[in-house]
């Protein structure tokens, strides 16, 4: 397994002029095709969209054949750029669009101000993506190809924006380098508010909205970790941007166009989460609707976006049904099955997702706005602050409900909002899944702020996101002066201080451990730092362990080692205190006390043994 360095601290600054560069490059493609941009930030928002997708889908295609490596990588983004020149080549001359500069020194001071903790080593506040979302791209490239995972069953999720991951770990921009694309998909979400302003006509309502936008917690620090729900969020928008140029196109070509865009944002989305099926779906519903209201859109036209997104968004779903036998691995066991799966997991896994949210009676739904802000901690993973939404969403509601004038777009905000709120309470009410509309939500907000038919609700309105631009600046100023430490300390010293126990365990194990020994992970996912192959041990995860086989802790230790791992690092702190109901951890601990696990290093509550097993006879006395 070849060494990967997973973090340089300056290494990411390279990613800044590729994703420049992959903004020009689909920004010419999108010209190409002569679709009417309303101005230079549509085109570019959607120019970067196309892009970083097709890089996702070129990475996917080369590690699918086992080409992984950085010259292979570095060739992708060659043949993009060399498309994108003779695309303008063959274009001739367009005339330039107009640039707002007001908006882009807004989304560029929103992006310089977070830069410092996108670029900071993942942490503590990156569980998922220390996880999977990078720890997976990490394992195929020591491996040099895309294969089947058997312990990490999110890494058969769709994986676009890991992808974009991997390429910046497999070109050496380590994980800074990673979180610089998420940190992009921003960056197009604001894009695609800007132009889904300008297009309802609302003057100045796209620079309130894009405040209302970065002012959601949860939105600004997704932006800076290595998760995929700005992506999605990103890919959802721009689809409906594009959907509703589509539906208010009068030429049957530029129409038809526009729908294609709007397939491929909604392909990319699938690509990105498996919840994007329910905004393709409530897209194609309201191009219906909007056909049967102005006989424009004709039955022909949502079949080709709902073709284009579904062949875009396809090879995910494939892939996960080759790997697993179920598309929608491990979802829905009980009617696709799934490799290395059960239905003991299944029910685990449920479980897992309806802890969060305060129940899903129907008058429940009705309280959603006033719960998710009040008592955002129950819809979102415990970490200080950043799961909320603030109160400027639930401002907006009352004086939504006596505007009159907003633009024709709203509609298509409303619906699409009303709808996948429906879809969320049902499924799994984590505030991350309703990610995609915030920046709907944002656009109503930031279209009552300039209602001059309503002087005194445009004014309220303007307040109340004043008020929260400046309260989420104070909330999320201590993670923003933690991530600056990083510079003048260094990443290990920072990540000591930022991942306790596991980072120091992890660099242990790669310090003082051979390079084919075996790791396997208990009360613990978080494996990106590890330098060794591993495995997560808690049963749930796999079926790889037969814990109900074992009659002591001997037996586990003797399976493992026949495994191929000879060290385990457990985080007590996530120990339970009734863990000896568990089966199998009465056995794990009974592998501790007959000496079977040794301890060899011990940081706060994480420990790492050696699995050192006992000869039978000794066993067995």
């Amino acid at each position: 397994m070849a060494e990967l360095s997973l973090y340089h601290p300056w290494a990411w600054v390279g990613i800044l002029p590729v994703v420049a560069l992959l903004a020009w490059c689909g920004g010419i493609w999108c010209r190409s095709v002569r679709l009417p941009m309303v101005d230079a930030t549509e085109r570019l928002a959607f120019g970067l969209a196309l892009s970083t997708g097709v890089l996702g889908y070129l990475v996917l295609a080369v590690g699918l054949s086992g080409w992984l490596n950085a010259w292979v990588l570095w060739a992708i983004l060659a043949l993009i750029v060399l498309s994108a020149l003779w695309l303008r080549g063959r274009s001739g001359a367009v005339a330039e669009q107009k640039v707002n500069w007001r908006q882009w020194a807004l989304g560029a001071v929103v992006a310089v101000l977070i830069l410092p903790m996108v670029a900071s080593p993942p942490a503590a506040t990156d569980w998922d993506g220390l996880s999977y979302h990078l720890a997976a791209p990490a394992i195929w490239l020591r491996e040099g190809r895309i294969g089947y995972i058997p312990f990490i069953h999110q890494s058969n999720f769709p994986f676009v924006i890991e992808m974009q991951y991997l390429w910046a770990l497999g070109v050496g921009a380590g994980a800074g380098g990673a979180k610089v694309f998420h940190w992009a998909t921003l960056l197009m979400t604001l894009g695609a508010v800007f132009a889904f302003a300008t297009r309802a006509r609302m003057q100045g309502a796209g620079a309130w909205a894009a405040a209302v936008l970065v002012s959601v917690p949860v939105v600004l620090w997704e932006a800076t970790v290595a998760y995929a729900d700005m992506a999605t969020a990103a890919y959802t928008t721009l689809a409906l941007l594009a959907g509703w140029n589509a539906a208010v196109e009068s030429d049957s070509g530029t129409r038809r166009r526009w729908l294609m865009l709007s397939g491929v944002m909604g392909g990319f989305a699938l690509g990105t989460k498996m919840t994007a099926l329910g905004s393709v779906g409530i897209l194609a519903l309201l191009l219906a609707w909007q056909a049967v209201r102005q006989k424009q859109v004709r039955l022909a036209d949502i079949a080709l976006f709902a073709m284009v997104a579904v062949l875009v968004g396809a090879p995910w779903y494939i892939k996960t049904y080759l790997y697993t036998g179920n598309p929608v691995y491990p979802y829905f066991y009980e009617t696709f099955g799934g490799r290395n799966w059960t239905a003991e997991n299944a029910r685990i896994y449920r479980e897992a997702q309806l802890a969060f949210g305060l129940g899903r009676e129907p008058y429940k739904l009705l309280m959603a706005p006033f719960n998710i802000t009040f008592f955002w901690s129950r819809f979102f993973d415990p970490l200080p602050f950043v799961g909320s939404v603030g109160f400027v969403f639930l401002a907006g509601l009352i004086p939504l409900l006596f505007a009159r004038r907003l633009p024709a777009p709203a509609s298509w905000w409303v619906l699409f909002t009303l709808v996948s709120l429906v879809f969320w309470f049902v499924l799994m009410q984590q505030v991350r899944y309703v990610m995609a509309v915030f920046p709907l939500v944002a656009l109503l907000c930031g279209g009552l702020a300039v209602m001059s038919a309503h002087r005194f609700t445009a004014r309220a309105m303007q307040a109340a996101i004043v008020l929260q631009v400046l309260w989420c600046a104070v909330g999320l100023s201590p993670l923003w002066s933690r991530s600056l430490t990083v510079w003048h300390e260094g990443s290990s010293a920072y990540l000591e201080r930022a991942l306790p126990g596991v980072w120091q365990a992890s660099q242990w194990i790669n310090l003082n451990t051979p390079p084919e020994a075996g790791v396997i992970l208990f009360d613990e996912t978080r494996g990106f730092y590890l330098q060794r192959r591993y495995l997560w041990g808690n049963p749930g995860h796999h079926t790889l362990i037969d814990y109900a086989s074992f009659t002591d802790g001997d037996m586990l230790v003797r399976a493992l080692h026949r495994m191929g791992y000879h060290y385990v690092m457990q985080n007590l702190a996530f120990v339970p205190p009734d863990s000896e109901r568990e089966h199998w951890r009465r056995i794990l601990n009974d592998a501790i006390a007959r000496g079977a696990l040794v301890e060899r290093f011990r940081e706060r509550s994480v420990v790492v043994f050696e699995i050192r097993p006992r000869p039978i006879a000794i066993a067995s006395q």
